[in-house]
């Protein structure tokens, strides 16, 4: 039960400091992502990076102001092995398609702006599926591979930072680095 301590609503210096970060990383992200026209957002770099190294809300807090900002302007224990990278990912994209689905539909008649999505919703519609499936297979087919890349981004840039970087954002005890340098096997 001690992974439910990182759920614990932390809101310090430091995790407000790393907010705008967060927000600027999102944003840089997907205005890249549009302006390549890329079939992707990558609009939640800099949510999972604030997750990772300050905690879910501060995460959160950073992807919902990044949603209200690129809304009106770009368009219309878990980082330390490979198992947690998948459940960020998974978790990413399942709040990422289901949470978007019903702004897309009340919003966009249901596309997502991405060409690959939207053909599929075309597609989906024209063979009678009701609207909200092919709102949500429209999204889910772009969110996954970019919940994907955004996480393994994130995931990549705080296994860059130095120690005491990710230190000065510890949401665990600190023998829970101290134990993994020990153990190559955690590792």
């Amino acid at each position: 039960m001690a992974w439910l301590s990182a759920f614990k609503f932390r809101l310090n210096t430091l995790g407000i400091v790393l907010i705008p970060v967060c927000i600027a990383i999102d944003w840089a992200g997907h205005a890249i992502a549009s302006g390549l026209r890329l079939p992707l957002f990558l609009d939640s770099i800099g949510t999972i990076l604030g997750g990772i190294l300050a905690g879910p809300w501060v995460g959160g807090l950073a992807g919902f102001i990044t949603n209200l900002i690129s809304s009106g302007t770009i368009d219309p224990i878990w980082q330390r092995q490979p198992r947690g990278w998948i459940g960020i990912w998974i978790l990413c994209f399942l709040v990422a398609s289901i949470g978007s689905t019903p702004l897309n539909i009340g919003l966009y008649q249901g596309q997502s702006g991405i060409p690959f999505g939207d053909a599929i919703y075309t597609a989906l519609v024209n063979a009678h599926f009701p609207t909200w499936i092919a709102a949500y297979v429209d999204e889910a087919a772009v969110d996954l591979p970019d919940k994907l890349i955004t996480a393994l981004v994130a995931v990549l840039i705080y296994q860059g930072l130095p120690r005491r970087y990710r230190a000065l954002f510890r949401l665990y005890q600190p023998d829970d680095d101290a134990e993994g340098e020990r153990s190559p096997a955690r590792a």
